[in-house]
């Protein structure tokens, strides 16, 4: 049965598994015993030069203990081989008896700290082990936290830059949007959205999706957008427009297993309409004063780069005078309700509308539906979400 005292060292993150390297195996054994005075169930594997302890300093070793009887070159160099093949693995120098030129020689070369050799007592020699891979650690983690942060602040910087500026100039009309990274790990996601003004009366809108996360998501999502953004300036129609973005996806899509789905919507201003495409992407949602529903029932056709035969449709919908458009991801429907133990869905999403008119629900977006979201989640979404709303005001739909 283990000590009281043992398990406490053991849980305070005290090394299991050390590298002695000692050609003077009787000295090495008697370090052993005061070392184990203090951590019976310590690992100790002696060897006799840097050359034999070689694999064992790859197998799980906490630290290395390396005897030097003075500041040799021959020590300092079999210091700095240690470091140079194990970077994160402290070296705790035993010198001689009183020599703290060789002690000061050794830190300089990169050693964590030294003891004396022959007579420093197993708490000595446990604290200074101790506190060896101790520092060692808080360096790891400082150095992969300062990255973390560095990449974080280049996720966020480069995915500002993947940010479009809408082109709009209408007075009637107003335009949302938000993007939310999946656990909030700042990790460059696929989705993408842009509006066009493409004439006084005409406004094109798109939200899409690539599937998976990372830089390679995002440059194709920053391809397609600005594709479809080309073809709507070159007054290409709808389904045109979608069959080319498909022969996009597949050409310049990483991995054969990666899609994009799309939701593509050409406004008329004056009339009051919509005309919709959707690839593989669920329906915006629309909301009037007579409450939050679907901009269609019917389905869309097949996503993007999955080589499936081009088979879109147009939906042609009437939207009246005022209205709200929500565009959104998957990420966001398929968040949990954890009270219920299933997915929120897209009726769960509508329902968290209901009974909001045009005004209410373009209030909640970005940040305040998807606050809530998250809230029945009980946490952050594992997925990306990126919403886009579009309102109109005043006199659409008047003509």
């Amino acid at each position: 049965m283990r000590s009281r005292t043992e398990v406490s060292a053991r849980r305070s993150g005290d090394p299991e598994q050390l590298v002695l390297i000692d050609a003077d195996e009787a000295q090495a054994q008697a370090l052993v015993g005061r070392l184990r005075a203090v951590w019976p169930r310590l690992r100790v594997a002696i060897m006799a030069s840097a050359a034999d302890a070689g694999p064992a300093l790859g197998e799980g070793a906490d630290c290395v203990l390396l005897a030097a009887d003075g500041p040799h070159a021959s020590s300092m160099d079999t210091l700095a081989q240690i470091r140079s093949g194990n970077p994160d693995l402290p070296v705790v120098m035993l010198v001689a008896d009183g020599d703290e030129s060789a002690g000061v020689a050794a830190l300089s070369a990169g050693a964590q700290d030294y003891v004396w050799r022959q007579t420093s007592p197993g708490h000595s020699l446990a604290r200074a082990i101790r506190h060896s891979v101790q520092r060692k650690r808080a360096e790891r983690y400082a150095r992969e936290l300062a990255m973390l942060r560095y990449q974080s602040a280049e996720a966020s910087r480069v995915q500002r830059g993947l940010m479009p500026r809408f082109l709009l100039d209408d007075p009637r009309v107003q335009v949302r949007s938000g993007y939310r990274p999946g656990d909030r790990r700042q990790v460059l996601g696929g989705d993408f959205f842009d509006v066009v003004q493409s004439s006084p009366a005409r406004l094109q809108v798109v939200l899409g999706d690539v599937c998976g996360h990372g830089p390679d998501e995002a440059a194709l999502g920053v391809q397609l957008r600005i594709a479809w953004r080309t073809l709507i300036f070159a007054g290409v129609g709808q389904l045109q427009l979608l069959e080319t973005l498909d022969r996009l996806t597949n050409q310049e899509r990483h991995a054969e297993h990666v899609y994009a789905t799309l939701a593509s919507i050409e406004l008329d201003l004056n009339l009051g309409t919509a005309s919709l495409a959707l690839a593989g992407h669920p329906p915006p949602l629309i909301a009037t004063a007579e409450g939050v529903s679907p901009l269609t029932e019917h389905g869309g056709g097949p996503p993007l780069g999955i080589g499936l035969p081009p088979r879109w449709d147009l939906h042609e919908i009437r939207l009246g005078g005022q209205w709200t458009l929500l565009l959104y991801s998957d990420g966001i429907y398929e968040g949990r309700v954890v009270s219920r133990g299933a997915r929120l869905g897209i009726d769960g999403l509508i329902g968290l509308l209901a009974g909001a008119g045009p005004d209410a629900t373009w209030d909640l977006v970005p940040d305040g539906l998807l606050d809530h979201v998250e809230a029945l989640n009980d946490g952050p979404l594992e997925d990306d979400v990126a919403l886009l709303a579009v309102r109109c005001q005043g006199e659409c739909g008047s003509s």
